[in-house]
């Protein structure tokens, strides 16, 4: 037996994916076996503020800490999305809004009225600012977790029990 408001929900995702892809620059988490990345549907939001313009390859390190840990903690089908979904350089949003901002936060509203998330981790300071700002219904939902960029530091044992905590 197959759960149908589950299905309806991938469905309403998928569709809403290929809406996004086919925005220039825009882009989402990608799927792998034990990760749904922007297709998971779980009770789990874990959320960026937005896309960097770097490749972010199967074996990059700061994908490979933060997949791999989503699914040996078993968090795989939680749904993972950026605020602003065009790609850019870091911390550009701390310099002002683009213009199309309301549109990217319409975007991010209707995942989060289709998939009612229990919690919302927020990866960053950007991310978990943006949110208490422009979403201030989800405070009560809302925790800020380090943005997975912390490997770089020498910092992925601290970033992993932070995710853990979070999850």
């Amino acid at each position: 037996m197959t759960d149908a408001p589950t299905n309806e929900r991938k469905k309403t995702l998928r569709n809403l994916a290929v809406k996004i892809g086919l925005r220039r620059n825009w882009w989402l988490y990608p799927f792998e076996p034990q990760v749904e990345g922007f297709l998971g549907v779980g009770p789990l939001f874990i959320v960026g503020d937005q896309p960097s313009t770097a490749a972010w390859e199967y074996e990059h390190p700061h994908r490979r800490a933060f997949y791999d840990l989503l699914a040996i903690e078993g968090a795989g089908s939680s749904h993972l999305t950026d605020i602003y979904k065009r790609r850019g350089p870091a911390g550009e949003l701390r310099n002002g809004l683009p213009q199309d901002f309301e549109e990217h936060l319409e975007i991010f509203r209707a995942e989060v009225n289709l998939l009612n998330p229990t919690t919302i981790l927020a990866l960053g300071w950007d991310a978990y600012e943006l949110l208490l700002k422009h979403t201030p219904e989800l405070t009560n939902r809302l925790i800020r977790i380090w943005h997975f960029g912390t490997v770089r530091h020498g910092k992925l044992k601290e970033f992993q029990s932070r995710l853990r905590n979070g999850i």
